[in-house]
């Protein structure tokens, strides 16, 4: 059992397509096409994200989703609480029930160790650093985005 949810790992990939606070909005459909993330997942995970407010959707003709905050201020742990919640930190890893302090499974030790590390490395880790991560889609689009800005400017 993994902790975090491939929906997490699809904000991730979806977030480090999109500009800082203020900068150009870029549309849902965009994001879907260079990344790969299917079009209506990727609408309800924005509305999502847009709730938790880590990033600002705006309709219409200059329309599109922009970070709501830098991506030095995103941590992967913020990230992942506002995708899948804290519920998993209390999970056995191997998905038993009834496993607990009083009632320990074999790895209930072992996973709780675990978790804590996870956690610690998850709330060091902010959006800006996963741009060590070589994403070939991730990186089309932010390449598609600097040629349409290079556009408009002249």
């Amino acid at each position: 059992m993994l902790p975090l949810s491939q929906t997490t790992g699809y904000a991730v990939r979806a977030l480090r397509c999109l500009e800082e606070p203020g900068g150009h909005p870029i549309l849902v459909e965009t994001i879907a096409d260079y990344t790969g993330i299917p079009r209506s997942y990727l609408s309800k995970l924005v509305h999502r994200l847009a709730k938790q407010g880590l990033v600002v959707a705006r309709r219409g003709h200059h329309g599109g989703v922009v970070l709501a905050k830098s991506a030095r201020d995103i941590t992967l742990e913020e990230l992942s609480v506002a995708i899948d919640g804290t519920s998993w930190r209390n999970r056995c890893l191997l998905g038993l029930l009834g496993c607990s302090e009083e009632t320990p499974c074999v790895l209930h030790e072992y996973w709780g160790g675990m978790r804590e590390d996870i956690l610690t490395r998850l709330s060091q880790v902010t959006l800006a650093d996963m741009d060590r991560h070589h994403d070939p889609g991730v990186e089309r689009c932010r390449a598609r985005r600097k040629v349409a800005e290079a556009g408009t400017v002249g």
